[in-house]
């Protein structure tokens, strides 16, 4: 009897502990949560040639016939709005883009994010798979896992988890990042071994972490020497040009 009195209260404060401790990231991640700032917000209006709906995901639909596609995870506490300056440039071009906003803004929650995406739109016959800081690490999980379903994967200022190698997959690679010494993403040219040998790295100059959306300055980034807007241009075309080149 005494055992099983034990192994009750053992189990009970056990569950006490998870609850505390899921319901401590749930407040960790609201208190940490970036923001989508003016610009991004703006960069959410629909045109005449751009429909954007904001439901379960953001859709950028152009009105041209398309069948390529972007899907692109956000980055870690990044709110996913943010990321509109950059992505609406590339939908007005005629690419279909698909932000999914993640559990506690954590991509790394829902890898498997692209899958309902890609089975909600089967026209799309070319899928790019995006993602910055640990977007990109949850991209790159999904892709290596997912291979006949994925063409292309993009990172922005970020690169794949040790545990998904990349580098025998048939995937083509893009790789950007900002020239500025940067946290977390410093080690982007230490994880080539992980991807194709003939991915593309582009850096930008001056360009730091946080600017590849807009959400404020991030906590151990360093300042850019180039401006947001210069940095969300020079980050569409570079994209423009891997898609279309």
């Amino acid at each position: 009897m005494k055992l099983k009195r034990i192994a009750k209260i053992f189990g009970l404060a056990l569950i006490s502990i998870i609850i505390i401790g899921f319901l401590g990231m749930v407040i960790w991640a609201r208190t940490g949560e970036r923001e989508a700032q003016a610009t991004a917000v703006a960069a959410l209006e629909s045109t005449e040639s751009l429909m954007i709906t904001q439901e379960n995901w953001i859709v950028f639909d152009p009105v041209v016939d398309t069948e390529v596609g972007m899907i692109f995870y956000p980055g870690g506490l990044v709110e996913a709005q943010a990321y509109s300056p950059i992505l609406r440039q590339i939908a007005e071009e005629g690419v279909f883009i698909i932000i999914t906003p993640m559990p506690l803004n954590l991509a790394i929650f829902d890898t498997n994010a692209a899958n309902e995406v890609i089975n909600t739109f089967p026209l799309i016959k070319t899928w790019i798979i995006a993602g910055h800081s640990l977007g990109g690490s949850a991209a790159a999980i999904y892709a290596e896992k997912n291979p006949e379903k994925i063409n292309t994967i993009v990172f922005w200022d970020s690169y794949p988890p040790d545990s998904s190698n990349l580098s025998d997959n048939q995937v083509s690679a893009l790789s950007i990042y900002g020239t500025m010494e940067n946290q977390p993403n410093n080690s982007v040219l230490e994880k080539t071994h992980l991807l194709p040998t003939d991915t593309i790295y582009i850096g930008i100059e001056g360009a730091n972490h946080a600017q590849f959306g807009d959400y404020g300055p991030q906590a151990g980034d360093v300042e850019a020497l180039i401006t947001p807007e210069d940095q969300y241009n020079q980050v569409a075309e570079i994209m423009l040009d891997f898609i279309n080149p």
